[in-house]
């Protein structure tokens, strides 16, 4: 027999190797074969008679399983993949599988296992809200494929339904996969659900080490447990007998990968579920676009949780016009006086506060009041980022790093100023309100480099070790803290600047989700939103926590511009260190699609990306718009190959992209 076997390769073609005499194999192993000058791990994918293959063909070095990793499921998912989001199978296989399987090891010991404690705060309800029982009702009503979009407001019990959906699944013999977007979010799911179902959980998300991952892996595979928990990746999780998978905060842009392969968790679910014939809950509490479009047209089942549990109020949202605000000291450029009076009321009362700001850092740019000099990176061109704990100024394109100079570089006089605030600039400030009595935290990126600083954090605020969280989106995700009464939002403006058509619908979201982590306890709790546009219509929509309106507004919108939910978008990005080189090989691809698809397809550009240069790399980019993803995928295949070069420029492919 021939093996046919793909590799981790841009490469779009199977290729056949003999099998060693006496050897068994099978469809979804591992093996090591040669491919030209070195050995590499590939996957069987299918057999081959050796009388239809007519010329010499090598033969496989190893065989690494004596039974398949790969499922004919996850062969299948993997296939499509490769055809939608512009990839070899190969390459779709390896985002599959984890790393020490992808090397070619056998086995991975970690130095010791992943563990996590039961929620005690977690009270599970001893009944359920009518809302709750209808759409657990319909859930459990509808078995085979079918989508339900669970949409229910901050704090409405969406984790409940899940949990006893999940439940019911487990009661029939059955698996189930949960998707959280950050790993924000994974330990708080975690315990709240080993709480629940006991602990024969596996959890997978980046903080784990590559033997930590395996050997989750390998429980779900051999089926000693039945529930999969973790960010994107485990939607390829090994489940046997897979009956449910559930997305929450299905909105979230962490579930699109920014890098290759660019998938989107939420569309890899969908067509698992497809494949598997199983049900898909995809809950939020401010729906992506895209998804509550197909609940509102009857392609998905529309589920409702339009109150709080227990019958708690939503916050109060208090908007403040920073236009209005004057501006007396460096602290009043971060707190309003109507900010600054909330929290000193809420500290008083030794209740808890979250200060949002979706920017690290200290401030945003140094520039000379004399000359107008700004530092900026040398490989990028945007501003650095000034970091007081470090005292330097870095570059978050690229962490190119630099002490901040003296005097200014370019005119060698005048005083250098911090200009823009970020979330070490909001606590400095906090600290000087209130110069010996507050403990604050911070919550971004910056923190979470340090392994096990999320967890330790977490628990500190809910022991009310920390009085005040002040972070970056990170807290704005589906935390519970009983005794926050206050969400102050720094800056409401920022994410409206981003350019990307999907600005208004985050900046709606990232506000409507914070102002939920406000009055999940006893109290009702209270919302402060600083903004330069307090009329624009996502803000507006956002202080009334009214997604609907928000909807209607902006979904007329995309169906004018022709936007997703009704084109799909493929971005094409060329890099190189010679500009002139990118825009003409953009223009030349752009001319080749014109011709080959005679006008079918709408190209938008060539146009300068939005960071036009990254360590000395320029990036335009062309957008295209699609009604079929795979043929589209399938003509720039024709055209550029799966090596994704054009006269020496490099080409990256992003199917549905995310400006985030």
């Amino acid at each position: 027999m021939i093996a046919n076997v793909v590799f981790g390769l841009p490469v779009d073609k199977v290729f056949s190797y003999s099998v060693p005499a006496g050897s068994q194999i099978k469809i979804g192993c591992r093996i090591k074969a040669p491919f030209r000058n070195s050995v590499r791990v590939g996957y069987v994918v299918g057999f081959s008679e050796k009388n239809k293959v007519d010329f010499d063909i090598k033969s496989i070095t190893e065989i690494l399983d004596g039974e398949p990793f790969l499922s004919g499921e996850i062969l299948e998912l993997t296939r499509w993949m490769s055809s939608y989001y512009y990839l070899s199978w190969g390459e779709a296989i390896e985002a599959a599988l984890p790393g020490a399987l992808r090397k070619g090891r056998m086995t991975s010991n970690p130095r010791q296992g992943y563990f996590f404690e039961k929620d005690k705060y977690f009270v599970r309800p001893s009944e359920l809200t009518e809302h709750q029982k209808k759409s657990l009702s319909q859930i459990n009503q509808n078995s085979g494929f079918n989508v339900f979009m669970l949409y229910g407001v901050t704090g409405s019990g969406k984790t409940e339904v899940y949990i006893r959906a999940i439940e019911r699944v487990l009661a029939g013999g059955g698996s189930a996969a949960m998707l959280v977007p950050e790993i924000a979010l994974t330990p708080q799911t975690v315990s709240r659900f080993i709480s629940c179902l006991g602990d024969e959980i596996s959890v997978f998300h980046s903080r784990l080490t590559e033997a930590q991952r395996f050997q989750e892996w390998l429980k779900l595979k051999e089926g000693i447990n039945k529930v999969c928990i973790g960010t994107r990746s485990s939607i390829f999780a090994p489940l046997k007998n897979l009956k449910l998978i559930v997305i929450d905060e299905e909105h979230d842009s962490s579930y699109k990968q920014q890098d290759s392969p660019r998938y989107h968790a939420r569309d890899v679910a969908l067509k698992r579920a497809q494949i598997c014939r199983c049900p898909v809950i995809l809950g939020s509490a401010t729906p992506s676009l895209e998804s509550f479009y197909k609940a509102v047209s009857k392609k998905y089942y529309l589920l409702e949780l339009p109150d709080r549990v227990e019958k708690k109020s939503m916050p109060d949202v208090g908007v403040v016009d920073l236009t209005t605000v004057k501006r007396r000291s460096s602290r009043s450029m971060v707190f309003s006086p109507a900010l600054e009076s909330e929290l000193k009321d809420v500290l008083g009362r030794h209740m808890q506060a979250i200060l949002f700001l979706n920017r690290r850092g200290f401030s945003t740019f140094v520039y000379c009041s004399k000359c107008g000099y700004v530092s900026k990176c040398p490989g990028c061109n945007v501003a650095l980022t000034y970091h007081i704990k470090t005292k330097t100024l870095l570059c978050h394109y690229c962490s190119h790093k630099e002490l901040v100079p003296e005097a200014c570089p370019n005119c060698r006089g005048g005083y250098l100023n911090m200009r823009g605030i970020g979330t070490q600039r909001v606590e400095s400030e906090l600290h000087k309100i209130f110069p010996n009595s507050v403990r604050t935290a911070r919550l971004d990126s910056d923190v979470l480099k340090k392994r096990g600083e999320l967890e330790r954090i977490i628990e500190a605020f809910k022991n009310k070790d920390i009085d005040v969280l002040i972070g970056t989106q990170i807290v704005a995700k589906g935390h519970d803290f009983p005794d926050v009464e206050l969400v102050g939002v720094i800056l409401a403006d920022l994410s409206l600047n981003i350019i990307d058509f999907r600005a208004d619908e985050n900046t709606f979201s990232m506000l409507t989700q914070v102002a939920g982590r406000s009055g999940r306890g006893e109290n009702r709790g209270k919302v402060i939103v600083q903004t330069y546009n307090p009329d624009h219509f996502a803000i507006q929509t956002s202080l009334n926590h009214d997604y609907k309106s928000f909807y209607a507004q902006e979904i007329e919108k995309r169906k004018q511009l022709g936007f997703p939910p009704f084109n799909d978008l493929i971005k094409m990005e060329f890099r190189h260190k010679d500009e002139k080189k990118v825009k003409q090989a953009a223009q030349r691809v752009k001319d080749k699609i014109a011709s080959v698809s005679k006008g079918a397809y709408q190209v938008l550009g060539p146009a300068p990306h939005p960071v036009r240069k990254k360590n000395n790399v320029y990036r335009w980019n062309i957008i295209i718009k699609v009604k079929n993803i795979e043929q589209a995928s399938r003509m720039l295949y024709n055209i550029i190959g799966y090596n994704k070069r054009v006269d020496g420029v490099n080409i990256v492919v992003d199917v549905n992209p995310r400006e985030d």
